[in-house]
């Protein structure tokens, strides 16, 4: 019996070792683990469209009617090279009239500087002269009728011809007078400002018909025309489109705000192309507009990517993917 118990008394104490009588161990408290060093960013992607170098969509600085149209599509242009003329009749009428007032007015300031003629300064002296004697001859009939004794005098032919002798002598000195002294500062002064309110009159003219032709703004390729001889055109809406044709880039278009803030201009970036797969070319970013605009429910800016060497293969508006290599 006893060896019985003491069998119960071992198992027992087994059983209980078994269960958990022994409590394990606490798990160690993991140590964090030291930082990473921060990696290069990675390569933005986003889509693209090449264009020209330089373009414009042109309109006419007025409203009006279509007179000429001197080029046509494809046609190479100089800076300054008119493109399309409106009607102008009245504008060029204009122009003309103040030609011609700005031709009088340095007319009449030239005449200031340049000396008298003697033999009219001769002439007039001796009209002044004939004036004199014709007014002492009328003053001696005057007074041989009585003169301003004469209560009549008023309705004499003699006082009548007196008057007329004085005008004439007056009008005789003045003219005399107008030859023989020097221009005032006055006289020169009012000269020169009519001269130049001439001048400002046909600059004013010359703008308004210049607002009747449209030129080209830079040197270029005319990429199309949208309007022809005959046709009312609006103020500012465009009718041709000019393009420098001379180089390519490409603007993204979806560019989001989210990966804005990693592009920098002068990153590096590839570009490729969906119509000629075979083509990849190296790039650098050359303009990042400030101004986000709504895509598609997104923020997103336009990034200029400058290719390193064109391809004659290239053409406006193809689709391009960009692919941005952030510096670090």
């Amino acid at each position: 019996m006893k060896k019985l118990i003491l069998v119960l008394i071992v198992l027992t104490s087994i059983s209980l070792a078994g269960c958990g009588g022994v409590q394990p161990a606490a798990p160690a408290t993991p140590t964090a683990a030291p930082a990473q060093p921060i990696g290069p960013l990675g390569n933005i992607i986003a889509e693209g469209k090449v264009v020209p170098i330089k373009s414009a969509a042109l309109g006419m600085p007025t409203t009006g009617i279509v007179a000429e149209v001197l080029v046509k599509e494809g046609d190479r242009v100089d800076a300054g090279a008119l493109l399309v003329r409106l009607t102008a009749g009245q504008q060029q009428a204009a122009v003309a009239q103040a030609q011609a007032a700005l031709k009088r007015a340095q007319a009449a300031r030239q005449k200031l500087d340049e000396p008298v003629d003697q033999n009219l300064i001769i002439a007039a002296r001796a009209d002044l002269a004939n004036a004199q004697a014709a007014v002492q001859q009328a003053q001696a009939a005057y007074d041989r009728a009585g003169g301003a004794s004469n209560p009549q005098v008023g309705m004499l032919p003699t006082t009548l011809a007196l008057e007329q002798a004085t005008n004439n002598y007056n009008a005789a000195k003045a003219r005399l007078d107008n030859l023989i002294k020097p221009p005032s500062a006055a006289d020169i002064a009012a000269a020169d400002a009519g001269i130049a309110a001439a001048q400002a009159d046909l600059e004013r003219a010359q703008a308004v018909l210049a607002d009747t032709e449209l030129r080209a703004p830079f040197a270029g390729t005319i990429a199309t025309i949208d309007t022809k001889v005959g046709e009312a055109v609006t103020a500012g809406a465009p009718i041709v489109q000019l393009a420098d044709f001379s180089a390519w880039k490409v603007e993204t278009t979806d560019l989001t705000e989210i990966n804005i803030v990693n592009v920098q201009v002068g990153d590096a970036a590839t570009l490729s192309f969906d119509a000629i797969p075979d083509l990849d070319l190296g790039g650098k970013v050359t303009n990042i507009e400030p101004f986000g605009t709504d895509h598609q429910g997104d923020v997103v800016y336009k990034v200029t990517v400058t290719p390193d060497k064109m391809d004659d293969r290239l053409r406006w508006n193809m689709t391009a993917k960009v692919t941005i290599e952030p510096k670090q």
